[in-house]
C-alpha cells in the first residue's frame, strides 16, 4: 500500500517504503500538545520520526534490561546464595566488564553503525534471558556482563546513528526523546518490581520480560536504516586521529565526562543510604519522594534537547552541569523535606537535561570514520571515572562523612565545567554534507 505526504505527515496507515505507519506520526509530528518550552524547535520528517521510534524501543530495552540487576539485588542475592561482599565484588566485576563494549563502536566505523548496534542489543536480551532461566551464579556473572557489554555498546552507537540521522535542527530534541525512552524503560522496572516479591524466584521474570525484546529484532532489522553519513573506506585507527588534531576534543570531552561520571555515581547511588539511614526517614516515603520529584525532573531532557538546538550545546550543557550540581549538592547538604525535595529535582533535571547537549556534542565533534570509536572511548572514560568515583567515596566516606565526600567529589564538576568552555559551539552542524566533504578526494582519486 502506498502512501502521501503532506509538509512530513503521511497518509496511508500502513506505507510499503519502510516508513513508519502514520498512526504512530502524532508522536513526533509538529501537533505535539506540548508546552512551546517543551516543544522541538522545527517540524520533524517521516525520516526523523522513523529514526526517534525505532532507536526508541533500542533505548527503552536497554533502560530496563541495564536496570534490572540494581533493582533486583535484594532478592537475586539471597536466591543466588551470595553475601553483600560477594555482590559488591559481582558488580564490580561487571561494570568492568563493560569496557569492552567500545569493540562495537569500533566494528562501527569500520562496517557501518547498523549491525554492531543490532548485534549490542541480541547481546542484551540474550544474556536477560540467560539470567532468566539458568540458576547458576558463574551464569549469571557472564549473562550480565554480556547485558552491560550491550547497554554500554547500544548507549554510544545509539547516539551516534540518531545524530546522522536526525534534521540538524531537531538534533538535540530527538537525543531528548531517546533519552526519554530509556528512563521509561527504568521506570517500568520499578514498577513491575513487585513481581520480584511474589516468590524466590520471582525475580527472573522481570529479566525474562527483558529476553522478550528478541521479537523486535525482525521490526529492527527490516526497518532500522544505515547511517547516510557512513561510507565504507580505509580504516583510521583512533590513536592516529588524536595525533592528527582530534585529541584538542576528545580530551576535553572525555574529563567532561570523567568528572561528571565521578561525582554523579555515587551521588545517586547513595541516595537512599542518605535518606534511610542518614536522615532516618522511611523506605516508603523515601521512595515515593524520589519517584515524583525524579520524575518531574526527566523534563530536562526535552528542555535540553529544545534548548541544545535553540540555543547552543555549549551554553546548554554548562547550565545542565550547574543546575546539576546544585542540586547533587543540595541533597546532601540540607535536611528540609522541601529542600531535599527541590534538590532531588535540579539534580534530575541537570542530568537529564545534558543528555541531548553533551550527546549532540559529541557527535558532531568528531568526524564519520572516528565518530563511533571516540563515542565508546568517551564512555569508557565515564565507566572510569564512576569507578574512580566510587573508590574515593570508599576512603573518605567513614573518615569525613557522606555529605562532606560528595562535596569533594563535586569539585571535579566545577573543572568540568571548565573544559567544557574549551569546546566549539556545534550547533546545526549537518554531519552527513561533512561526511560527503570528506570522503571526496578519495572520490576524485579514484
Amino acid at each position: 500500500m502506498g502512501t502521501v505526504e503532506i509538509n512530513g505527515i503521511g497518509g496511508a496507515d500502513v506505507p510499503d517504503d519502510g516508513r513508519l505507519p502514520s498512526f504512530l506520526h502524532p508522536l513526533f509530528g509538529p501537533r505535539m500538545a506540548l508546552p512551546k518550552f517543551l516543544s522541538p524547535t522545527e517540524t520533524f520528517t517521516v525520516s526523523d520520526r522513523r529514526i526517534v521510534f525505532l532507536l526508541g524501543i533500542v533505548a527503552f530495552v536497554a533502560g530496563y534490561a541495564g536496570a534490572q540487576m540494581a533493582h533486583t539485588l535484594p532478592f537475586a542475592r539471597l536466591s543466588l546464595g551470595l553475601s553483600e561482599g560477594t555482590m559488591a565484588l559481582v558488580f564490580a566485576g561487571v561494570r568492568a566488564a563493560s569496557l569492552l563494549g567500545v569493540g562495537f563502536s569500533i566494528v562501527a566505523d569500520r562496517a557501518g553503525r547498523k549491525l554492531p548496534l543490532m548485534a549490542a542489543y541480541t547481546l542484551l536480551a540474550t544474556g536477560s534471558l540467560l539470567t532468566a532461566f539458568v540458576p547458576i551464579p558463574a551464569v549469571y556473572i557472564v549473562a550480565q556482563s554480556g547485558v552491560r557489554i550491550g547497554v554500554v555498546a547500544i548507549a554510544g552507537l545509539g547516539m551516534v546513528l540518531l545524530a546522522e540521522e536526525l534534521t540538524p535542527g531537531l538534533r538535540g530534541y530527538g537525543m531528548g526523546l531517546y533519552g526519554l525512552a530509556g528512563s521509561l524503560g527504568v521506570g517500568t522496572g520499578l514498577v513491575l518490581l513487585p513481581l520480584a516479591e511474589r516468590a524466590d524466584e520471582g525475580w527472573r521474570i522481570l529479566f525474562a520480560l527483558a529476553g522478550l525484546s528478541l521479537l523486535a529484532i525482525p521490526l529492527l532489522l527490516r526497518f532500522l536504516p544505515e547511517s547516510r553519513a557512513y561510507r565504507a573506506g580505509p580504516a583510521i585507527s583512533f590513536v592516529s586521529a588524536l595525533r592528527m588534531g582530534l585529541g584538542k576534543h576528545f580530551w576535553p570531552l572525555a574529563g567532561v565526562s570523567f568528572f561528571i561520571a565521578a561525582f554523579a555515581s555515587p551521588a545517586f547511588d547513595f541516595v537512599l543510604e542518605r535518606l534511610i539511614n542518614d536522615l532516618q526517614w522511611q523506605a516508603g516515603a523515601a521512595r515515593f519522594l524520589l519517584i515524583i520529584a525524579s520524575g518531574l525532573g526527566t523534563v530536562g531532557l526535552l528542555v535540553g534537547g529544545r534548548a541544545a538546538d535553540r540555543i547552543g550545546r555549549r551554553p546548554t550543557t554548562v547550565a545542565a552541569i550547574t543546575i546539576g550540581l546544585v542540586g547533587g549538592l543540595g541533597f546532601y547538604l540540607l535536611d528540609s523535606g522541601w529542600f531535599l525535595a527541590a534538590s532531588v529535582f535540579l539534580a534530575t533535571f541537570g542530568a537529564t537535561m545534558l543528555t541531548p547537549a553533551l550527546g549532540a556534542m559529541r557527535a558532531e565533534l568528531f568526524p564519520t570514520r572516528v565518530r563511533a570509536t571516540a563515542a565508546g572511548w568517551v564512555t569508557n572514560v565515564a565507566i572510569v571515572g564512576s569507578i574512580t568515583g566510587f573508590v574515593i567515596a570508599g576512603v573518605l566516606i567513614d573518615r569525613v562523612g557522606l555529605p562532606t565526600t560528595i562535596a569533594i567529589l563535586g569539585s571535579g564538576v566545577i573543572a568540568a565545567v571548565f573544559l567544557t568552555l574549551q569546546l566549539p559551539e556545534t550547533k546545526g552542524m549537518d554531519i552527513v554534507k561533512t561526511r560527503r566533504r570528506e570522503s571526496r578526494p578519495a572520490s576524485d582519486a579514484s
